[in-house]
């Protein structure tokens, strides 16, 4: 991977961190029960904090694209995954606030992220770790290395929730 290839790889997967840290934050306080409620929160704040590591390993350097250029929703099965997940809004969005305030299913969103969403998104981390390229260098490698153990960190404080509520992808 060449120096643009990576920095656009890198923008891809900053992007999708942003839009779950938002789409998530959205839906946090509406999910039942209080246990998806606590788990989403957390889980929106590890990816902001993801977003933030990724934002410093993008180029500054005149005559290559910026964060801002950088930071694009991928499309594939990634994409498609996080917009079936955490679609733009679970309901109408108005001055800030739902108008409905919709409840969301906390289970139904748990599961779909912990087994359907994460794995894909972890999938992208591993396949940068495995295959780095003359632009990796060993911040942008630990940098990554400590964003997949956060990500599989809360994807399985998910999975423990799931288990003990007894959720599925079957029963939900």
């Amino acid at each position: 991977m060449n120096l643009q290839e990576a920095s656009s790889y890198l923008g891809a997967v900053r992007a999708v961190e942003l839009a779950c840290f938002r789409r998530l934050g959205e839906r946090a306080r509406w999910l039942e029960p209080a246990s998806c409620v606590r788990w989403a929160a957390s889980a929106s704040l590890a990816h902001a904090w993801r977003a933030t590591e990724l934002e410093g390993l993008l180029p500054v350097s005149v005559g290559l694209p910026g964060p801002y250029e950088l930071t694009v929703l991928p499309g594939g099965v990634l994409g498609d995954e996080l917009a079936r997940a955490l679609p733009e809004a679970p309901g109408e969005l108005v001055g800030g606030e739902f108008r409905d305030s919709p409840t969301v299913s906390g289970p139904r969103l748990v599961v779909d992220l912990v087994e359907r969403l994460y794995p894909l998104l972890a999938g992208e981390y591993a396949r940068h770790l495995e295959s780095p390229g003359p632009a990796s260098d060993g911040p942008m490698l630990r940098c990554m290395g400590r964003a997949a153990a956060d990500l599989e960190a809360i994807r399985a404080d998910g999975a423990a929730l799931c288990i003990r509520h007894g959720w599925s992808a079957t029963t939900r």
